[in-house]
């Protein structure tokens, strides 16, 4: 572009309305008289462009010289308190709110009880402030309770953040804010106490005492895997997620064990979606915790078909490895002509639809699981999910302790005690597996590099106890004539 005789910098800079003149200007003005007027014109051209390019990042950042709010923001005058009231004349006003105890927990998914509990522990952490503090405008800010809902509404709905702006008077951002703190908190608080934990004696004789009269002594819980769709996988991960579930969508994988009231004992989450069950096996954490002792199997000893065994097992489908420690169906084809194997796989198929009726109550419970769950980050797939599972079990918890199911004697009692039953063999019992696990020496624990040999040579041994066929397939026989003669009893 070229300048008139008469015309000078300043003058194209307020035709072209670029910013208003600041230091930089003056510096690049004060350069420009320095210049001979013959070389004028190229410095004319210089100077344009740099007026050009400081108003793209001016544009860029969304705000001028003088700062300011980003642009296209719009201001919403939120009335925070009203929202705040007209929340507790619904739902916590005592006997006097507008909707009863049942329809809070449709819309909520947990009882009173239990939102109460987990809205006082959380009350002051994270973006849960007391609401005793002002916003640099002098105003109260949002409740914390209002924030609560808001969270419990996203992951009972699967609705997006901003469907609550019109009954909440709180905005989308806040929103995920405070689900993601919700998450966090949920599991740091409650996360020990209804996840990925050893039963206590009183629930572990609830279930064996169950499971008893189901046909199964000595059952603890059932192993499965189910797929959650993930809608914002990112393209690089792409490959690796997408299997044939959910019509080969992104999916990610949570592996559980759930016990006959649907409670979820423990998980592992992340595997992606293109792995089958025993891929998730191999680099399972629950099979880590069963090695380190975290996940307790033994228990006192029971009798199946003449054989005494003291450690719990798990009910399984036909992918899984013929392991100790699991129960498969067996196939169609072997069945048919035998009608007592029948009788054992149609049981067996039926007593493992524990986990599946758990998986189906916690997507039916929190609808954000049974959409295609939309975060951008795995951690945050994972609180979500770890999340809803803890206000599973703690509805799970609750019913239990409502209908008394959980308050059974403090020892199992069984058709055979310790005083009954002959704990001693030559080679300290061929099903005691975890007394023939090497336990590590005294001498060892002053020598960091034996140590961790002792211990590498436990745990291989204990898997390798764990994951025998032959006890597998005893196991089986076992059942399937425990079975055969109780039909035949009745």
């Amino acid at each position: 572009m070229q300048l008139g005789q008469d015309e000078t910098p300043l003058d194209v800079g307020q035709q072209r309305q670029v910013r208003p003149i600041d230091a930089t200007d003056e510096r690049l003005f004060s350069l420009w008289s320095m210049v001979d007027r013959d070389t004028m014109g190229n410095r004319y051209e210089l100077l344009d462009d740099l007026v050009d390019d400081s108003n793209e990042i001016a544009h860029y950042h969304g705000h001028g010289q003088h700062g300011g709010s980003v642009s296209g923001r719009i201001v919403i005058k939120r009335d925070f308190e009203a929202a705040y009231k007209r929340l507790c004349e619904q739902y916590f006003n005592g006997d006097e709110s507008l909707y009863t105890a049942q329809q809070f927990k449709r819309r909520y998914r947990v009882s009173p009880s239990i939102f109460e509990k987990v809205y006082q522990q959380l009350l002051g952490k994270g973006v849960f402030r007391r609401p005793d503090k002002l916003d640099a405008c002098g105003r109260k800010g949002i409740h914390p309770l209002v924030r609560m809902t808001a969270a419990f509404r996203v992951l009972a709905y699967g609705c997006g953040a901003d469907r609550e702006d019109e009954n909440l008077s709180i905005g989308e951002s806040t929103v995920h804010d405070a689900v993601k703190s919700f998450c966090k908190l949920l599991i740091q608080e409650f996360g020990d106490e209804y996840l990925n934990r050893t039963p206590t004696v009183a629930e572990r004789n609830r279930i064996l005492k169950h499971n008893k009269t189901r046909g199964f002594p000595g059952l603890f819980a059932s192993w499965d895997c189910k797929h959650f769709v993930w809608d914002n996988c990112p393209v690089a991960l792409q490959g690796q997620h997408k299997g044939h579930h959910a019509g080969g969508k992104y999916t990610k994988i949570l592996e559980a064990i759930a016990d006959g009231s649907c409670y979820i004992w423990f998980v592992h989450f992340g595997a992606p979606g293109s792995c089958n069950d025993i891929n998730v096996l191999d680099k399972s954490s629950i099979v880590g915790a069963l090695l380190s002792g975290q996940l307790d199997l033994k228990t006192e000893p029971y009798e199946i078909n003449g054989t005494i065994r003291y450690w719990m097992y798990f009910l399984v489908d036909g992918i899984y490895p013929n392991w100790a420690i699991f129960v498969k169906t067996i196939a169609k084809e072997a069945r048919e002509a035998t009608p007592h194997l029948d009788f054992y796989a149609s049981r067996q198929e039926g007593v493992r639809k524990d986990i599946e009726r758990a998986f189906g109550i916690l997507v039916k419970k929190f609808h954000v699981l049974a959409r295609p769950i939309r975060t951008w980050r795995e951690d945050d797939m994972r609180n979500i999910l770890y999340a809803c599972i803890i206000l599973h079990n703690m509805c799970c918890a609750e019913r239990l302790e409502v209908t008394g199911q959980d308050v059974v004697e403090t020892e199992y009692h069984d058709d055979y005690t310790d005083e009954e039953v002959n704990l001693t063999t030559a080679d300290g019992g061929e099903q005691f597996i975890f007394n023939r696990v090497p336990v590590p020496t005294s001498d060892a624990a002053n020598d960091m590099e034996t140590l961790m040999t002792e211990r590498f040579h436990r745990v291989n041994a204990l898997y390798n106890h764990l994951s025998d066929p032959e006890k597998h397939l005893q196991l089986r026989t076992d059942l399937v004539a425990h079975l055969s003669g109780r039909q035949a009893e009745k």
